[in-house]
């Protein structure tokens, strides 16, 4: 019978390629699941600011759509609801967290976060070590076993303790994928001087950024509030707005072949006859961060009351002088940085959305853009 140690020059080879490949830290997981014998290898981020699980990839033996039901579940609950993030977080503890040494059988039992969520995937012990901890952000790696196979011994655990430096030194140089932030993405300095009333917003529903203007704007509407940084709804829109966010985390973390479909979604809200208003709501990440393993992307929501006009001007001159793009390019450009969709660009420029999508490529290859995020950012601030 081979020793944990025969494994050890495998296991290590794969976590320096996970770099270097999309699917390395799936490759990675996968075979330290048959080494152990284990029920799940997972990979996660506490946002300290926010309180919340900003990054998330866990691999298993079971069919994706057993881990994507249960992430999506996970990813919705308050930190606060699962008892072993007290515990793993005490800042005298140090190595290894097992969850057994405090959860007893008898939580276990009464406690749906097991009951509905872990034990389906036969996730009911686990262990788990830190991999770096900063003030913002602490990023973490674990290793479930199921009730029948029982927690990870002692000689397994230093085993592991031989793979996590090396595990450290891979995720500590992609440090900036773990945590919220906006500036990298947008840029505050460019929204906040803006009159469009914008917010940038994570997929759990909490507020990362609000411009001036779209608190201004907030205070219009009884119905629509910003309350312990979360933006709140009157139900049932409430409900209908948590549907979008949960429809792009979907796609974005198990199909990502829907995500350019939920790029951008045009949605409209009637509180009463009186009060209605349009959102439109932006992904914001880069094809880099697409292909990144586990990242929760931010959202852009661009506000319009129902009567609003476009308000964000281009320079045709500017745009023709920097860029060489054409007059119907530039007007392409005008009112994709007011918030249209290409389908209401097709409309409004009375073309198709064929037509549309190809004026966008040679946009991109004009103004040296990779993507819509690449191409917002720029005209925002050439707006300005």
């Amino acid at each position: 019978m081979m020793t944990l140690d025969h494994y050890y020059d495998q296991l290590h080879d794969l976590i320096y390629q996970i770099p270097s490949s999309k699917h390395g830290w799936e490759t990675f997981a996968k075979q330290l699941l048959q080494v152990l014998n284990a029920s799940y290898v997972h990979i996660q981020a506490i946002d300290f600011r926010y309180q919340v699980v900003s990054f998330s990839n866990g691999v298993g033996p079971l069919p994706l759509e057993n881990y994507a039901n249960a992430e999506l579940a996970y990813l919705r609950l308050p930190i606060e609801s699962d008892p072993r993030w007290g515990k793993f977080l005490e800042t005298d503890r140090q190595g290894w967290y097992q969850c057994h040494s405090h959860v007893s059988e008898e939580f276990v039992q009464q406690s749906e976060l097991y009951q509905k969520i872990l034990l389906p995937i036969h996730c009911r012990y686990v262990a788990t070590h830190t991999l770096f901890h900063t003030e913002d952000v602490c990023v973490f790696w674990s290793v479930s076993t199921s009730e029948q196979r029982l927690p990870l011994q002692d000689h397994e655990l230093k085993f592991l303790d031989q793979l996590t430096p090396h595990l450290q030194n891979v995720i500590a140089k992609q440090g900036q994928h773990f945590e919220f932030s906006a500036d990298h993405i947008v840029g505050c300095g460019l929204i906040d001087r803006l009159v469009q009333p914008i917010i940038l917003l994570n997929l759990a529903g909490q507020v990362v950024h609000c411009n001036y203007a779209a608190r201004q704007f907030l205070q219009m509407y009884e119905y629509l509030k910003m309350e312990n940084q979360k933006l709140v709804f009157n139900s049932p829109q409430q409900q209908q707005f948590l549907q979008y966010l949960y429809d792009i985390e979907n796609a974005f973390r198990y199909d990502q072949s829907r995500v350019d479909e939920l790029q951008e979604q045009h949605v409209y809200f009637e509180f009463n006859t009186h009060q209605k208003i349009s959102i439109m709501i932006s992904v914001l990440a880069s094809d880099k961060e697409k292909s990144f393993f586990g990242i929760r992307p931010l959202v852009m929501l661009k506000f319009y009351p129902s009567n609003a006009k476009l308000d964000i001007q281009l320079s045709e001159h500017e745009l023709n002088l920097f860029y060489q793009l054409s007059k119907r390019e530039v007007e392409v450009c005008q009112l994709f940085v007011n918030g249209l969709r290409f389908q209401d660009i097709a409309q409004s420029t009375n073309t198709t959305l064929s037509t549309v999508r190809t004026y966008f490529k040679k946009i991109f290859i004009k103004t040296n853009c990779t993507s819509q995020v690449e191409l917002m950012k720029l005209l925002i601030g050439m707006s300005l």
